[in-house]
């Protein structure tokens, strides 16, 4: 039963999103591409992670504050999203249709904030953000849109940038590679390679993990989550 309504709810999505402005015509998507997004165990590692605490984190680089715009019009900054807490920051558009891209991550961060709602340390000190890098389609009302559709249990923040000219120095900072996909006249496809990238910031914004296809998972990432949360109480002060 809860892998039908997440199919039907991916379903959903996709058709709220083409109405949401001019979108792209999309090319109808084959059920089994639903399925193998969020079906019930879908890229789960064929290995038991480590013990929270187990191992260390190395801090792989430190990104800066952004100025963003919440799923309600409102400007604000990613640093006011994470508010010095842990972060998964995951970069997406919501007409990608590609079943390994924003698809995935959506669906692993929708997990993620279930997980995280229903225990009361992770909920005190985690926060989800999810920001388009398609501020062309992806308004605030869209992106609000996506945030209906999920319901969020527990803090997980919708964002979008005002227009290009804030998008590429945030891009740029994460080391988050975007295109346009374009046809052979230069015309845009509606489209935009990318690659799936998630990404784990500590409460000083130090970039501590960064999660792609094949590491995407929610018991990977929420163990993670763990291991820093066991750093913090570790530290002097």
């Amino acid at each position: 039963m809860r892998r039908h309504r997440l199919l039907a709810a991916a379903g959903l999505v996709l058709a709220a999103a083409a109405r949401a402005g001019d979108a792209p015509r999309l090319r109808a998507v084959d059920p089994a591409e639903l399925s193998y997004t969020y079906a019930v165990g879908a890229f789960a590692p064929e290995y038991t992670p480590p013990a929270p605490g187990s191992y260390v984190l190395p801090t792989i680089d430190t990104v800066t504050d952004h100025a963003l715009v919440d799923a309600d019009g409102r400007p604000t900054t990613l640093f006011a999203l994470t508010r010095g807490r842990l972060a998964v920051v995951a970069f997406v558009y919501t007409t990608c249709i590609e079943a390994t891209g924003c698809p995935l991550s959506l669906g692993v961060l929708h997990r993620l904030d279930r997980a995280i709602a229903g225990d009361r340390e992770l909920a005190r000190r985690v926060t989800l953000v999810t920001i388009s890098f398609d501020p062309e389609r992806d308004t605030p009302a869209r992106m609000a849109v996506m945030r209906s559709f999920h319901a969020p249990a527990s803090d997980w923040r919708f964002a979008t940038t005002r227009d290009e000219a804030e998008l590429q120095p945030l891009l740029a900072d994460f080391d988050q590679p975007v295109a346009k996909l374009r046809f052979a006249d230069g015309a845009w496809s509606g489209l935009f390679r990318h690659v799936l990238k998630v990404f784990l910031l500590d409460g000083e914004s130090r970039v501590r993990n960064v999660y792609s296809v094949g590491l995407l998972d929610a018991t990977l990432v929420l163990t993670d989550l763990r291991t820093l949360l066991l750093e913090g109480a570790r530290s002097p002060g």
